[in-house]
């Protein structure tokens, strides 16, 4: 009976010490930098640095309170600080950090969706410079970039590099073109359990969707888990991408004329569906490829497609397209101001009983965002399993 005793009233005491221990630290709350800079009012200078230099050495940057964002830069020049990124479209001079009195740190602060990923830079002076405080970063078409990932961002597990699921083969094509008299390279992606009828999906900005978009990792992941049935792929790199994006009738008769019969020959692919689409421009040509080649697409994706160029040139043109079979996926990021062109484009796809789906993030028009919904994506294509 004593041990018994005993041993009981050491697992009372036990959990009376971890209640204990929990109340108070409910009661030591994480600090804030909002109440770092209000403590600062009455310090002198070096005490200033102590407590900021204290601060950014136990907490990350860019620090996060609940929505708002705290950017901080130490800067010991006079040249104004501004914040550009996705959420100021990158407008080199629309958010100024304020410069901490008596110190050599200048801030500033800004709102922004829990969920939401943004890419961004200090500009000082005419230089544009990584954030130092924070180590994430990512590399894209035009360098690199610092970013940020609010606490309900979904980072997309299917970027990462799995072994297991690593069967596919990568073949680098140099396909050489009459009609565009040039060459560019083609990568074809074969999963080994691909058959001749399976789907067949065409990527403009071939490279930079294998370099920067992670497609064959997702494409491998998701094939290898079951979540989308395997198919075919060819990534075609531009030559001159603005020309070529452009509405460019040769481009697409080169890709469905020329480079799709060779390729579909070489690899003997018979497949039964097909599909096609891009980021940006090469959103942009694949949904113009509707007009003279609906009857051989199945499946078109556009991801921050540039609906705006020329007017909105291409919500005119689909107007007139008689009748269009292709499933259609539209997604752009809430930072780049596509929501209106979007709007139009869908009430074209409604009014013609179109299939469509549209999405939306909190996100800005980079590789992140592509990279992150290209599961999305496939899900709506036909060699995938819709939600």
């Amino acid at each position: 009976m004593r041990t018994k005793f005993k041993h009981n009233y050491s697992v009372v005491l036990i959990l009376g010490l971890l209640l204990f221990a929990g109340i108070v630290s409910c009661k030591k709350e994480k600090q804030t930098f909002s109440a770092v800079l209000s403590s600062l009012k009455n310090l002198n200078a070096n005490q200033k640095d102590a407590a900021l230099d204290k601060f950014i050495r136990f907490n990350p940057f860019p620090f996060i309170e609940d929505s708002v964002v705290y950017f901080l830069f130490r800067d010991t020049t006079d040249q104004p600080v501004f914040l550009a990124g996705d959420m100021t479209r990158w407008r080199p001079d629309s958010i100024q950090l304020r410069r901490i009195k008596d110190t050599n740190y200048r801030y500033t602060s800004i709102v922004l969706p829990t969920d939401a990923r943004i890419e961004y830079k200090f500009v000082v002076g005419k230089e544009w410079v990584l954030d130092p405080l924070n180590p994430f970063k990512e590399k894209g078409g035009l360098g690199s970039n610092s970013v940020l990932m609010m606490p309900d961002y979904r980072f997309p597990k299917e970027v990462l590099l799995k072994p297991e699921f690593m069967k596919s083969s990568l073949d680098t094509v140099l396909f050489r073109s009459r009609i565009l008299k040039n060459k560019r390279r083609v990568y074809y992606y074969h999963h080994p359990e691909a058959g001749a009828d399976s789907p067949l999906l065409i990527f403009n900005d071939g490279g930079d969707y294998l370099r920067f978009g992670k497609a064959r990792i997702i494409l491998d992941n998701l094939i290898g888990e079951g979540k989308i049935k395997p198919l075919h792929a060819l990534f075609v790199d531009p030559v001159n991408r603005n020309k070529e994006y452009w509405f460019n009738d040769r481009y697409l008769k080169m890709v469905f004329n020329e480079l799709l019969p060779q390729m579909k020959q070489k690899y003997k692919i018979k497949n039964k569906t097909l599909g096609m689409g891009g980021a940006s421009l090469g959103g942009v040509i694949s949904l113009y490829a509707l007009k003279s080649y609906g009857d051989q697409l199945d499946f078109v994706f556009s991801q921050s497609g540039a609906i705006w160029i020329d007017n909105e040139k291409i919500i005119d043109i689909l107007k007139d397209v008689p009748a269009i079979k292709a499933k259609i996926f539209l997604s752009f990021g809430e930072f780049e101001n596509m929501d209106k062109s979007h709007a139009r484009l869908e009430k074209v796809f409604s009014q013609k009983s179109v299939r469509y789906v549209v999405k939306s993030f909190p996100e800005g028009h980079n590789w992140g965002n592509w990279r992150g919904h290209l599961d999305e994506m496939l899900n709506n294509f036909d060699g995938g399993q819709e939600e």
